[in-house]
């Protein structure tokens, strides 16, 4: 009997997709559930995957792996699809997929499979990442192979097997979550003018909700790394679920989005970004007081890039992993402390510091010349303006006039 690893996490799909491979097609299938913070209890997936079918079942946590190995690197990059994405799901699937790779090779399988929609990102992701990790694999997604098209062909596929499946709520969502936040999708929303329903949102409160009272806090980086809120230090995990918990208590992080999948469809989306969003306002600040203009400039334009690959699948292109490597030089010298006020949705800086801070009040005061010779500006600001003097010469016929600041030479 052909054996097959199969990511399971137990929402509607996944559980009809263990089924079908098991029963349908007869394999025997390995369960594969992986914990990335979805702060639920996940020990009961694999009595689940057995009842359904599965020969074998394994929750694993990758918790830390998930936010060492691949959000703290967005973060770096400061990658953000499309101004609103912080990437969170597109991260876990690398994660999920990296897995299958891996127990597929421990237990001896040739096929991996899973149970991603045929009209989204994931099942791209998934099968990208695979085919980089191991070309060989053989990808089986039942989702498009089986002739169930609408949630009543679904539901009466598993009311007829007696599946423990739960029948839908009359408002149909579904919410992917993690440590790095939650993408929310509704099938009933077919409006982009109509608001959101209530309840949808997990993670956060509404800013009306929020406490009167502002949160202030101090993250602090080491090259790039956050490694210390309000002064005491903290692993990454922790950290993370401390500013989520932070965050959505004061509302940080949601957005409603119309985005454009991989695919080309316009998608509406709802998230929750609770500690990207606070680490990334901080991160970005350092960076402003750290680094030169050239590189914030070009790193701004990279960072766009990374967030579209991200988006796209291609975790492990050789593009994404040089621009990686880019990346990690230009944290060297992100170190030090960033303070935030959090209050009622709004998330900004009050405060940041650096050993290796660019910014010298002495340098930037216009009133403070101990530092700053005043012909230093009149040579430069002659260089500076010759080019403009010289085309307003050649293109208007006007000849080339001293300015108030002082006598100009002349363009030859």
């Amino acid at each position: 009997m052909p054996r097959v690893v199969f990511a399971f996490n137990g929402d509607l799909e996944s559980r009809l997709a263990l089924h079908w491979l098991a029963h349908e097609r007869g394999y025997e299938v390995l369960a594969l559930s992986i914990n990335l913070g979805q702060e639920v209890y996940l020990e009961p997936l694999g009595e689940l995957a057995l009842e359904l079918g599965a020969v074998s079942a394994q929750v694993l946590d990758r918790r830390q792996a998930f936010l060492a190995e691949f959000a703290l690197p967005v973060l770096q990059a400061g990658a953000v699809y499309q101004a609103s994405c912080f990437l969170g799901s597109a991260l876990a699937r690398y994660v999920v997929a990296r897995e299958l790779v891996r127990t597929a090779a421990d237990e001896g399988c040739a096929v991996v499979a899973h149970s991603a929609a045929s009209k989204g990102n994931d099942q791209v992701r998934m099968e990208t990442a695979i085919a980089a990790l191991n070309p060989a694999l053989r990808v089986l997604a039942p989702v498009r192979e089986w002739n169930l098209r609408t949630m009543d062909d679904k539901l009466n596929y598993a009311r007829r097997r007696s599946l423990p499946v739960e029948e839908p709520a009359a408002s149909r969502f579904k919410s992917d979550r993690n440590l790095w936040g939650a993408s929310i999708y509704l099938d009933q929303l077919p409006d982009a003018w109509q608001d959101a329903p209530a309840g949808i949102f997990t993670m956060t409160r509404s800013p009306e909700d929020a406490p009167d009272q502002a949160a202030e806090i101090t993250i602090g980086f080491e090259s790039g790394e956050p490694r210390r809120l309000n002064g005491e230090a903290l692993a990454l995990l922790p950290l993370v679920r401390e500013l989520n918990r932070l965050g959505g208590e004061h509302a940080i992080g949601r957005a409603d989005v119309v985005e454009d999948r991989l695919f080309g469809i316009k998608s509406r989306e709802f998230y929750e970004a609770p500690t990207p969003t606070i680490l990334l306002t901080a991160l970005h600040d350092l960076e402003s007081l750290v680094q030169s203009r050239d590189l914030i400039e070009l790193k701004a334009s990279l960072s766009r890039r990374y967030a579209e690959l991200v988006y796209n699948g291609l975790w492990f292109n050789d593009l994404r992993r040089s621009l990686g490597r880019f990346i990690e030089q230009t944290q060297r010298f992100v170190s030090g402390d960033v303070r935030l006020k959090l209050y009622k949705g709004h998330c900004h800086v009050t405060g940041r510091r650096s050993p290796h801070a660019l910014y010298d009040s002495r340098l930037a005061s216009q009133s403070d010349l101990e530092w700053f010779d005043s012909q230093w500006a009149q040579g430069f600001t002659s260089l500076w303006t010759l080019p403009t003097r010289l085309a307003a010469q050649r293109q208007q016929g006007a000849e080339p006039r001293s300015s108030a600041g002082g006598a100009q030479p002349p363009v030859k």
